[in-house]
């Protein structure tokens, strides 16, 4: 039932957050991506000692080495004011590419100082090929993905500059394409520029087959497509597919709930799997409609047409790894409690950290609690931040977070540092 076959932790000074796990496409080779510092949070580092960490692991779980990459305030910046955000995906070929945002300082990937934000490239030894500054307004980065063709997608949140003619400052969501070189080969709105902080979000990325792209989030005011539109003043979940080229495949909104899609992926034949929190409304999907769940777990053909949905109980920030024949393993925070049966409730709220796995027609095949001793948790110190199929093809799971109390991963109770990060890596389990 999704037995833990290794698990890696470091215990290092200071806060250390996950960003991002991948694995080569013959699973020899796996990498994370974390940012530690006195503060933080997923993918972020921030404060005196902040840094950038990408380690390369075996499969079996060594380390086979690590880049650290300190953060170094501007001058006359205070060096606990600088702070920075880091995405990790991994290319057919091989290589990594690194999606950058750092403010009040800069960091120095191997070619000289970078601020703002930055796609780089970097070979299978970690060793830096390029960094390219491919934005010219400023934006955030949400989310980074290698597209199954080589180069990669970029997810960002445009801020324009104030318009006196509008009185605000307009705001998107953007998806920019470059390629393997670096250069910028398309950027598609995400929404049409809004005023008021109203905007659409793509919190996650996922490759298609053919060099397209899916995307989900949420989305705040109206989301202004050419192939539909939607509106919503609470912040609606939505999702979508990209052609190779940047034009909209399709896209499905769900203005009637207030929640976000905050995990896609893909099986090789293009389905898309997705998973997300609800925080008011119902989640409709085909025949299924989660009217009491406060997060879900979806499948939809590579049309968009709906296959099945799942309610995920009181579930937090759920992520999913999607295998190449469609099975999933959603993980997350629940504060559904495991124990005496699941479902149950915990009365004192302790959330723990869980993994499912579904099959291809939607049956749960297990669930995995990891036990936590002492709380309440912080929500973004107790988290699975990133998860992905193995690269092995045998139905092995990788799971990358972060935790900050005693938890027993399979391998009996773990103390942290801190808040320190683990790589966790399960097996399919019997069904495979």
């Amino acid at each position: 039932m999704g037995e833990t076959i290794w698990l890696r932790h470091e215990a290092q000074p200071g806060e250390a957050f996950a960003s991002s796990v991948a694995a080569s496409s013959d699973g020899q080779a796996l990498y994370t991506a974390s940012a530690r510092g006195s503060t933080g949070g997923p993918h972020t580092a921030s404060g005196s000692d902040a840094r950038f960490v990408i380690s390369r692991f075996s499969v079996a779980g060594q380390v086979q080495w690590t880049r650290e990459f300190p953060l170094v305030a501007s001058v006359g910046t205070p060096p606990e004011d600088v702070w920075g955000r880091l995405f990790l995906s991994v290319g057919p070929t091989g290589d990594l590419y690194l999606l950058t945002e750092v403010h009040e300082g800069s960091v120095n990937l191997g070619s000289g100082p970078l601020s703002g934000l930055h796609v780089s490239r970097m070979t299978p030894s970690g060793e830096l090929q390029w960094s390219s500054s491919f934005s010219s307004i400023p934006e955030a980065a949400l989310a980074l993905v290698a597209s199954r063709e080589d180069g990669v997608f970029v997810s960002v949140r445009a801020t324009y500059p104030y318009s006196p003619e509008r009185q605000c400052s307009l705001m998107e969501g953007a998806i920019y394409r470059l390629a393997p070189s670096g250069e910028v080969l398309w950027r598609t709105r995400v929404g049409e520029p809004q005023c008021n902080g109203y905007r659409a979000d793509a919190v996650s990325l996922a490759a298609q087959p053919g060099g397209g792209v899916a995307l989900g989030g949420s989305f705040f005011g109206v989301l202004q497509t050419p192939i539909g539109t939607f509106s919503s003043s609470v912040g609606s979940p939505f999702l979508a597919t990209l052609y190779p080229d940047g034009r909209w495949s399709w896209l499905k909104a769900f203005p009637q709930s207030h929640g976000e899609v905050t995990s896609i992926g893909l099986s090789a034949k293009g389905t898309v799997v997705g998973a997300g929190v609800l925080r008011g409304g119902e989640f409709s999907w085909g025949n299924d409609s989660l009217g009491e769940a406060r997060s879900f777990l979806f499948v939809a053909e590579s049309t968009g047409a709906p296959r099945w949905a799942k309610s995920l109980g009181r579930t937090e920030q759920p992520v999913v790894a999607v295998e190449p024949a469609g099975r999933v393993v959603v993980a997350g925070l629940s504060r559904d409690f495991p124990t005496p049966a699941p479902g149950s409730t915990d009365p004192i709220q302790n959330p723990h950290l869980f993994a499912r796995r579904f099959n291809l027609e939607g049956k749960l095949l297990w669930n995995r609690f990891f036990i936590r001793s002492g709380g309440p948790g912080e929500l973004f110190k107790e988290q699975v931040v990133s998860a992905a199929p193995s690269g092995e093809g045998n139905g092995n799971t990788l799971l990358f977070g972060q935790f900050s109390h005693t938890e027993d991963f399979g391998k009996g109770p773990l103390t942290p540092v801190g808040t320190d990060t683990f790589l966790l890596k399960l097996g399919p389990g019997p069904e495979f």
